[in-house]
């Protein structure tokens, strides 16, 4: 079983309020999204024309569609919530979801080349953000599993 920081009486520190915000953020915005290209794989609900997959190996936005739900829209949310339980990985979960996000975000940048897009910009940011407050948490913390 993993240890949990602190005691649950106590508030949680800024940093892992701050990371549930962010984590929770992404979730839901991800479980959106995944869930629209699951239910209608050909991209009509999020206006995106299946010829977007034109480079990469889908016919259909399924698989990426399944891909987003779970490791951009649950994963981030099973963090917040190990945050929320003050389980001391939380910190570490809070590092792979910044960088998962950040995986996300260039392979669809290198598969959809040539589509500039400012959410691409905004996502690499708080991609980067997640990961950057995981860090700082986990290297603040004492209770932190190292």
């Amino acid at each position: 079983m993993l240890r949990q920081i602190g005691s649950s009486r106590r508030p949680l520190p800024g940093i892992a309020r701050l990371a549930v915000v962010l984590e929770i953020f992404l979730g839901l915005g991800a479980l959106f999204g995944g869930g629209a290209l699951i239910l209608a794989s050909d991209g009509h609900l999020l206006g995106m024309p299946t010829t977007l997959l034109a480079g990469s190996p889908f016919t259909s936005f399924l698989v990426p569609g399944i891909i987003l739900f779970t490791f951009v829209g649950i994963a981030p949310l099973l963090a917040a919530a190990m945050t929320m339980r003050r389980q001391a990985f939380a910190p570490i979960a809070a590092v792979a979801v910044g960088l998962t996000l950040i995986g996300w975000v260039s392979v669809e940048m290198v598969v959809l080349a040539g589509l500039g897009s400012l959410a691409w910009a905004m996502y690499l940011v708080l991609g980067v953000c997640i990961a950057l407050i995981g860090v700082a948490w986990w290297r603040s913390s004492p209770h932190a599993v190292r």
